[in-house]
């Protein structure tokens, strides 16, 4: 095909799903590649524990969106985008430069959430999705690790996947130094009843489990109303003082301005996507990622923004690009979740549960550790 007849294909954002289609698409000869991200790198945030801890380096935990680019022939361009125009094709970048699309893929991932009704949230915590913030701290906890001094104190709060992984690293790690919770404490603070919630039992034992062998302090029920500048005030007026705080209590979908009514999203800024992962009513233009709301296909349940299940959507919609470009039929969706692995700190501790089968040890490890490599595999 003629260069002046390939369709424009353009990703907005370089987080999992993002790349991985464009690890699908880029040696298609009918298209013409376009990533668009504001940030050189796309950063594994599935191992954001292990560089928080000292365990990964940056090169770890990041690769270079340019460098890639530019070694299979894909157009990189290193800017916000501020708005999109659906029924002209084309997007405006923060510098106000227009780029045009034949198809559209918008892949701009999630932000942590910040409730507003926490007094001083903004003020006291910072987002750990921002690779500037993981250095800010990877270093603070250093500090306190270095430090001789005792009753110190590492504040988590949100005992989902994330949170849960990053105290358990955190725990590990104070006690391969020889150290102890009289040294260094580390609190998980959870507001429903369990860490883990809405999760398999076997999951929530296990880590229950673990916390406890790590000597991590898990307070549920619970929720922080106030932040200060070194402690957080709970939702029953106790007051727990902190030298290092990290929030972990989920994300919204970081969309993008477009004011076009006719796109609609959810009330966690997620965009709603048809069974192609099309954002309707415009045909040209796909989803995918944490930016969107989409149904797992076995349980018709909403699919939890995971890793996996944005490369499973970036695999799906690089068939239906090609499809629509060739005009056959698409395929619907038929994603669904195959289970989940989480790290519990540790050379041979994590779980999982991997098509309805319990996981744990050495061999649940190994898995998350293969998982891994297949994907940064992609980049080197």
């Amino acid at each position: 095909m003629e260069a002046n007849l390939k369709k424009r294909v353009m990703i907005i954002g370089g987080g999992y799903a993002g790349v991985s289609l464009l690890h699908k698409l880029k040696n298609e000869i009918g298209i013409e590649l376009i990533l668009v991200d504001k940030s050189q790198t796309h950063l594994l945030q599935t191992h954001l524990h292990k560089y928080i801890s000292g365990y990964y380096s940056k090169d770890d935990i990041t690769f270079n969106h340019e460098k890639y680019c530019k070694e299979n022939s894909i157009e990189f361009i290193c800017e916000e985008i501020s708005n999109i125009n659906y029924k002209d094709n084309y997007v405006i970048s923060r510098e106000n430069i227009l780029y045009h699309y034949d198809y559209l893929i918008i892949a701009t991932g999630s932000v942590s959430m910040f409730p507003s009704q926490i007094e001083n949230v903004i003020e006291y915590t910072k987002d750990i999705k921002k690779i500037d913030n993981l250095d800010f701290y990877r270093n603070k906890f250093q500090k306190i690790l270095d430090s001789h001094d005792t009753n110190r104190s590492v504040l988590v709060v949100g005992g989902g996947v994330s949170g849960l992984q990053i105290a358990c690293e955190i725990a590990y790690t104070i006690k391969s130094k020889g150290l102890n919770k009289d040294n260094i404490q580390v609190t998980l603070i959870e507001g429903m009843d369990t860490i883990l919630p809405g999760m398999d039992s076997f999951l929530i034992e296990k880590s229950i489990q673990r916390c406890a062998e790590l000597d991590i302090k898990v307070i549920n029920n619970l929720f922080a109303s106030k932040i200060l500048e070194d402690s957080v005030i709970l939702s029953n007026g106790d007051e727990i003082s902190y030298d290092m705080l990290l929030f972990v209590i989920g994300a919204i979908g970081n969309n993008i301005i477009s004011h076009d009514e006719n796109i609609q999203e959810n009330p966690r800024n997620q965009l709603i996507v048809d069974d192609y992962y099309k954002v309707k009513p415009y045909d040209n233009v796909f989803a995918i990622g944490d930016i969107v709301q989409a149904i797992d296909s076995n349980t018709n349940d909403f699919q939890a923004p995971t890793a996996q299940a944005s490369r499973m959507q970036a695999e799906l919609t690089a068939k239906n690009i090609l499809k629509d470009i060739n005009g056959d039929t698409l395929i619907s969706n038929n994603i669904s979740n195959k289970g989940i692995l989480i790290d519990l700190g540790g050379p041979n501790c994590a779980i999982g549960r991997v098509l309805n089968i319990n996981l744990s040890g050495k061999i649940a490890l190994w898995l998350k550790k293969l998982i891994y490599s297949l994907h940064t595999k992609k980049f080197n």
